[in-house]
């Protein structure tokens, strides 16, 4: 290993958390150790963070106080994961209408708070860490990191986020940090203070993090849209071939655009150690076409901003295993449990989310779950994540068509560079069509190819684009549905 990544991981880190009060590398070392855990021990320690987090909710929270009480349920009665079924899920509509007094914590430091808020696919919404929950998010960064695709400390690493504000810094991050050698610092050294002096260390190590892990961060591309000029990708690709970064993430759309101008042009790929999708997931036709061109592996992991890192794959690529020590994940389908395999809404409550408490959080997106023992040593349950609620189709039977599937249904197509399938009503949809290069899309025959794989009583009127443009908050949207509402 490299003199940098090693000096972290064995002296500098255990230095930072055996002298002071920041503890990222033993909540870290702790996470991994939970890792070897049978699933039945995973569970348990699950169930007694979830009784102390609702237990907290119900007495500091007037938000989840009020609920229980209408409810006529007490902490006590949830004596398994199960029967936090008798709690209605908390929407984004819910902690929006609360914020900030009702939703949290009025027994919380708000001295020691820090303000997250999504990018915003469909919404942008709020969160509120405490400094212990700023700490777990950090050492759960590490945890994904090495568990997919074995990155660790020090080594280099490379973004290309869709929006740097929100999507990376969150909402008042490091413009108001202090410097290093300050007259608080000072005194907190004269105080003797080390508690305190690791949390003012904490948050200047915070807002230089790019500097400490060696992480690098690209510019987002600029307005054109999908349709990326070919002398940007190539100034990205020349950059990423400098670096060589052991880590490349990107936004799923940059990703695969490098890859298939690499592919178009039989260009070799830069020198990457393993890639990921930022700010969404890479469905399986675009996840081999990246891996493909790269040749190397590409792992998913799933989170977000405002919660922070939920779960990873490991090397199998057969779902993400969940963090259970730190989420509890529900899928729901109908209003009921689903059963393993089966498609419905994930509801998440974290566990360690105390200035702000999230229980059976709605998260917006679609998934499936499984316990079955696939071999790679890990015990804890599986997600699959399709997509979002609002992405999702259902046709005129009650079939669900998630983001994934119908990503994979236009993007196996090669004439077809990128789309965007709009559902105006019930049924009845807008399809634009991008062409791949020196390609023409034949737009009658891709629009009935549509109605036999979705619902021949469709109505498809489809139109040829040059570009797909993002949403504000930097994303792409590539399908709107309306018939989101039967999940």
């Amino acid at each position: 290993m490299p003199i940098y990544p090693t000096l972290l991981r064995y002296l500098l880190m255990p230095a930072a958390a055996r002298f002071t009060g920041v503890g990222i590398w033993n909540e870290y070392r702790k996470m991994l150790d939970r890792e070897r855990l049978e699933y039945e021990e995973l569970r348990r320690h699950q169930f007694s963070r979830l009784s102390a987090l609702l237990g907290h909710a119900c007495e500091n929270v007037p938000f989840y106080r009020r609920r229980f009480e209408e409810l006529g349920l007490s902490p006590d009665e949830i004596r398994r994961p199960e029967d936090l079924a008798l709690v209605p899920p908390t929407t984004k509509e819910d902690i929006m209408a609360a914020f900030p007094e009702g939703i949290t914590a009025q027994s919380s430091d708000r001295s020691k708070w820090k303000y997250v808020a999504s990018s915003g696919t469909t919404r942008k919404i709020m969160g509120i860490h405490d400094f212990r929950k700023a700490t777990i998010n950090w050492a759960a960064g590490l945890r994904a990191h090495k568990l997919a695709g074995n990155h660790d400390v020090g080594m280099k690493w490379m973004e290309i986020p869709p929006h740097m504000c929100t999507a990376i810094c969150g909402i008042d991050d490091g413009a108001k940090q202090e410097p290093l050698f300050t007259k608080s610092l000072l005194s907190l050294l004269a105080r003797c203070d080390l508690k305190g002096v690791g949390e003012h260390l904490y948050r200047v190590a915070y807002s230089h993090r790019h500097d400490l892990y060696k992480r690098v961060t690209l510019p987002s591309f600029g307005s054109e849209g999908t349709n990326i000029p070919d002398r940007e990708i190539a100034s990205y690709l020349e950059a990423i071939s400098r670096y060589k970064p052991h880590l490349l993430e990107g936004l799923p759309l940059y990703l695969h655009a490098f890859a298939k101008y690499l592919a178009a042009n039989g260009l070799t790929a830069p020198e990457v150690g393993v890639i990921k999708p930022f700010g969404g997931s890479l469905p399986p036709v675009l996840k081999k076409t990246v891996a493909d061109a790269f040749g190397c592996e590409v792992y998913d992991t799933y989170g977000c901003s405002e919660m922070g890192f939920i779960a990873c794959e490991c090397p199998c690529h057969d779902g993400l295993h969940l963090f259970m020590d730190l989420y509890l994940v529900e899928v729901v389908r109908n209003g009921k449990p689903a059963a393993p395999g089966e498609l419905g809404r994930l509801y998440i409550t974290d566990l360690e989310k105390y200035a702000m408490p999230w229980i059976r959080y709605d998260i917006g997106d679609v998934g499936r779950y499984f316990i079955a023992d696939h071999g790679c040593g890990r015990k804890s349950l599986r997600l699959q994540v399709e997509g979002r609620v609002e992405d999702t189709l259902v046709n005129s039977s009650g079939e669900i068509f998630t983001s994934d599937a119908v990503f994979d249904f236009f993007h196996s197509r090669p004439e077809v560079d990128n789309f965007q399938l709009v559902e105006r009503s019930r049924g009845k949809f807008e399809l634009l069509c991008v062409p791949a290069r020196r390609q023409s899309v034949n737009l009658e025959g891709i629009a009935s190819d549509f109605r036999d794989f979705f619902d021949p009583a469709a109505t498809v009127r489809a139109y040829a684009a040059k570009t797909i443009k993002a949403e504000e908050g930097g994303k792409f949207r590539f399908i709107k549905s309306k018939s989101y509402v039967d999940l």
